[in-house]
């Protein structure tokens, strides 16, 4: 799969993810009726974080003197979501507590024994019976789900539901969501854009310390202001490091940045966790460019 097409797809699993949490949020609000929004009502009732503002915002509502329009799409899909759940709602309990019962006791038996095939025969005996509740299942609960379970899956749960849920990790999903313990969108990692932190590196060629200043953009890092790098540094803070010469694990920086990007967007660390961490990391391309310092003058490879 090319970038293009990678990137592409991670976009469809956001918009989806944001699809279903302004529907469940206005549903279980019982906010039917009103279509006009600002965007800290956005922000604070659906989980937009400012990404989602730049890049998504347009597949869901129209925008006019500073307040959001639900379009047309959005509006139907609603009342679509308002109408099966109307029609479903005396049957709902009763699926949910057959599915805990059939498939909730096999997941519960697989993980005491760990040795147990997943997918074995009794799996698929167990998925012909549910498969007959798993629509109605789905649409009660809509289940907001892992990004990287969506990406890998490439099916849409609304639209190819029983063929989604045949996958052991989907249906842990349904069960989490409807043990009230699912996945819960949330914006706090904004909490940690556009900060200033410090990126302090030895350098050999000026036997000293240089400070960089570096900023998590939602797209990548700033560098000193005016630096744009990726999510895994390349860009200007490595462009930096080759004009002054410093020798670095490139391939391990560039996986440290990534993570670092990605723990503090999905809110797993926060600002002061992830000024401590980017320092880290500056703290070992510094021992190893210490660590080259001392090759032999005669050597003279670094």
């Amino acid at each position: 799969m090319s970038d293009s097409e990678n990137e592409s797809l991670w976009s469809k699993v956001r918009i989806r993810n944001l699809k279903i949490n302004i529907v469940k949020f206005l549903i279980d609000k019982e906010i039917i009726d009103n279509y006009i929004f600002t965007k800290t009502e956005i922000k604070n009732w659906f989980a937009f974080k400012e990404y989602d503002f730049k890049y998504f915002v347009s597949e869901f509502f129209t925008e006019e003197s500073n307040v959001f329009i639900l379009n047309s799409v959005m509006r139907n899909f609603l009342e679509k979501v308002f109408l099966s759940r109307t029609i479903i709602k005396d049957s709902l309990c009763a699926a949910e507590a057959d599915f805990i019962r059939i498939y909730g006791r096999y997941y519960e038996d697989i993980k005491r024994n760990r040795y147990k095939n997943f997918y074995s025969e009794e799996y698929r005996d167990i998925l012909k019976k549910i498969e007959c509740i798993l629509p109605l299942l789905h649409w009660g609960n809509m289940p907001i789900f892992n990004k990287y379970l969506l990406f890998n899956r490439r099916l849409d749960p609304e639209v190819d539901t029983i063929k989604f849920y045949d996958n052991i990790d989907c249906l842990n999903a349904l069960l989490t969501e409807i043990k009230k313990e699912g996945i819960i969108l949330s914006n706090k990692s904004d909490l940690s854009l556009n900060r200033e932190m410090k990126f302090i590196v030895y350098t050999r060629r000026y036997a000293h310390e240089e400070i960089y200043i570096i900023k998590r953009t939602f797209d990548g890092w700033l560098i000193n202001s005016n630096g744009i790098c990726e999510k895994n540094g390349t860009g200007a803070l490595f462009d930096s490091f080759e004009h002054d010469g410093v020798f670095f694990p490139e391939e391990g920086v560039k996986s440290a940045l990534n993570k670092l990007w990605d723990d503090a967007d999905e809110g797993v660390i926060d600002y002061e966790v992830l000024s401590i961490r980017l320092q880290e990391v500056a703290d070992w391309i510094s021992s190893v460019e210490k660590a080259v310092g001392t090759q032999p003058l005669w050597v003279n490879y670094y």
